[in-house]
């Protein structure tokens, strides 16, 4: 449809919903045709903005840093390798992948609470791994010592009387790879995490469970097609726990993440100017910052039959995510200005658990796999608006490129071991593994410990 078949048609009487449908049409070709390149791969929008001497950002004479002007005097630039997707995708490419840390957490209050049917669990998939506490044996299981009023996990007696009563801490590392593969819009990166946690929760009641927790995670990586990336997050976390009944519970939980980027990204431009080659490689690199809220609730039952636990859960997972407007720097004359940009995640989480508790002479052990179905509603591809930092007029020429569409549906498969140790102590290790997800390879493992006053 050309402009002026939009405005004849705009103008020729019809029914409301035609006219709505027409005006609807041509507000798209606006927005399309005016101020916007169409979006696609970021490569593709380089060659367009800067084909015919930079003809899309106002030609030859125009108002042109230092870098960028030689290459608009010369004829059209033909980029390759400049790192797909570019910083901006890189800064949300696992959006996708939910941080549910805190939950691991709060699966442990049902047996330290004193129901009577609390069985063994924790350990839910994780995908970034910044927590995952022990797993505690059910009542019944044969234990070294007497069970006694008021005793804690796997039977040991735990409980003090002392004002602290009710309070444990906790402490947990992480070791975790992230590896992106390269897809139509996005390149693809090797990462590495590495992070901790600490924290402390206090047993309300034997119905209730509350606690706060701080995580630091720093993820170093390197791009496929050159560059390089390293991200800082910082979180404070708030959960808490409700037990119905002494076979099922809810968990909830919420977060804020700031999180500090560094993101190097390689150019790679063949160009003539004069009628000559010139080649133009270099770096473009850029911080900024950003930040992730995020809400979480899960809930459950657990079956006991003799030493083993089954039970299945059920919950949900909302992040919002915020990276600030930032430029890149550099001397290639392709450094890109990014909008600030929004992303939403809503995830439903269906999956079940089965545990075991084995008692031996020095403390009861329990192993625990768990298999969960993610299903992503809410994030989709995305627009994605940028300008080159060395397009100086007034209100710089914008464009668009797009994301990957990220992946819906995939599962996360997660094993631990715990032990339950006299006196308080249950020292855990565990790992997590995705499958299913044809953009992202991740594996996690986790270890820590747990001491209740």
């Amino acid at each position: 449809m050309k402009w002026s078949e939009c405005l004849n048609r705009m103008l020729v009487p019809a029914s409301s919903q035609r006219t709505q449908l027409v005006v609807a049409s041509c507000a798209i070709m606006l927005l399309i045709d005016t101020g916007y390149s169409r979006a696609q791969v970021l490569n593709q929008q380089l060659v367009n903005m800067l084909a015919n001497n930079c003809a899309n950002l106002g030609g030859v004479g125009g108002s042109y840093g230092p870098h960028l002007n030689p290459i608009c005097q010369g004829a059209a630039g033909v980029p390759s390798a400049a790192g797909g997707g570019g910083a901006s995708s890189l800064q949300t490419a696992a959006v996708s992948i939910f941080n549910r840390s805190i939950l691991q957490r709060m699966e442990v209050e049902r047996a330290e609470s004193g129901q009577s049917g609390a069985a063994a669990s924790a350990m839910l998939a994780n995908p970034f791994g910044v927590l995952m506490p022990g797993l505690f044996g059910s009542p019944g299981v044969a234990t070294p010592g007497s069970p006694q009023s008021g005793t804690g996990s796997a039977m040991f007696n735990t409980a003090s009387s002392g004002r602290w009563h009710g309070v444990g801490f906790f402490a947990s590392g992480l070791v975790e790879t992230l590896d992106r593969k390269i897809g139509t819009f996005q390149d693809g990166y090797k990462s590495s995490i590495h992070g901790f946690t600490v924290g402390a929760d206090y047993r309300m009641s034997k119905q209730s469970t509350v606690g706060l927790a701080f995580s630091y995670a720093n993820t170093d990586g390197d791009f496929r097609s050159g560059g390089n990336f390293s991200t800082n997050a910082y979180t404070v976390t708030v959960f808490g726990s409700y037990y119905p009944t002494d076979r099922t519970f809810v968990q909830v939980n919420g977060a804020i993440t700031i999180n500090n980027f560094k993101v190097t990204r390689s150019t790679n431009l063949d160009f003539v100017a004069g009628g000559a080659n010139g080649p133009i490689v270099g770096n473009s690199s850029s911080t900024s910052k950003g930040n992730v809220f995020r809400l979480g609730a899960l809930s459950g039952y657990d079956h006991p039959i003799g030493m083993f636990t089954l039970g299945p859960r059920a919950g949900f997972n909302y992040s919002r995510t915020y990276i600030a407007g930032y430029e890149e720097q550099g001397t290639t004359g392709l450094e890109l200005g990014y909008d600030a940009q929004y992303v939403e995640s809503f995830q439903s989480v269906l999956g079940a658990q089965g545990s075991a508790a084995f008692s031996t002479p020095v403390g009861v052990f329990v192993t625990q796999v768990n298999a969960d179905y993610i299903h992503e509603f809410e994030n989709s591809q995305r627009f994605i608006f940028a300008h080159f930092v060395e397009d100086l007029k007034p209100s710089p020429t914008r464009f668009t490129f797009q994301n990957d569409v990220p992946v819906r549906n995939y599962f996360n498969l997660g094993t631990g071991l715990v032990a339950v140790l006299p006196g308080g102590f249950q020292p855990f290790i565990n790992f997590r593994a995705m499958v299913g997800n044809n953009q992202f390879h991740n594996y996690a493992g986790t270890f820590g410990v747990r001491a209740e006053l």
